[in-house]
């Protein structure tokens, strides 16, 4: 359910940040002496979220401890008009797995975001920009008893994994650097290459219930997904002028 979740999340983010972008462009191209683009790319770097209560709970019950970093797959894209930036992305997270006896543990989290951002410094291809985003995710813990079990011996005792999530609204603070390597084009625009960084902090205000397989659970920790974070990123681009 999780997945589901966050996939949602992660496409409908996705989806509007090209819809804004379509619309950045075409108010580019329609109104005199604004500069503007678009940019579109492929997102991959680390998180660290803190998972300290989570981790309290689990040791209390005899499992291992999760480590808090994370590796980073997504993408996004904004558009530019003169100076304000529009956009969202959506990215998947992965962690280490660990043992405990008889068992296997596992986490993974997720987030999308609607970002506003506004170029601070602009020298030839290169944009520096701070962004605030809103969105929201999840984090998904899942327990797997070990060994291969017969097909009746699943039939005779089904339970034999579980799986809680919690998610919640979050908050995206960063700072954004990109160079747009052009590939043809001419004074009025073109396209190319985008190659950037972001380096940023998520934030938690608002978390919420546990949950397993839409059954609600009670007392749980109380945790989101807060923590710094860095991501590379590779696509492509446009820029105008009127």
């Amino acid at each position: 359910m999780l997945k589901g979740k966050i996939a949602l999340t992660m496409g409908a983010v996705v989806i509007f940040s090209v819809f804004l972008c379509a619309i950045a462009q075409a108010q580019e191209t329609t109104v005199r002496d604004k500069e503007g683009g678009g940019r579109g790319y492929f997102m991959f770097g680390g998180n660290i979220i803190d998972i300290k209560r989570l981790n309290s709970k689990l040791e209390s019950k005899g499992y291992s401890k999760l480590s808090d970093n994370f590796i980073s797959f997504g993408g996004g894209g904004h558009g530019i008009i003169r100076k304000v930036i529009i956009g969202g992305e959506g990215h998947g997270f992965t962690g280490r797995e660990t043992t405990s006896g008889n068992y296997k543990t596992s986490i993974g989290a997720g987030y999308g975001f609607f970002n506003v951002g506004y170029l601070i410094y602009k020298t030839g291809a290169i944009n520096i920009y701070p962004i605030l985003g809103l969105g929201g995710g999840g984090i998904g813990v899942k327990i797997i008893e070990k060994g291969t079990p017969s097909f009746d011996e699943v039939l005779d005792n089904p339970k034999r994994s579980a799986e809680l999530s919690t998610g919640g609204f979050l908050l995206n603070l960063a700072l954004g650097t990109d160079c747009l390597l052009k590939l043809g084009g001419d004074e009025k625009g073109g396209g190319g290459l985008v190659f950037g960084l972001r380096i940023g902090y998520t934030f938690a205000p608002i978390k919420g219930d546990w949950e397993m397989d839409g059954i609600d659970i009670s007392g749980g920790p109380d945790i989101g997904i807060t923590g710094p974070y860095i991501h590379l990123m590779i696509g492509g681009g446009g820029f105008g002028k009127e």
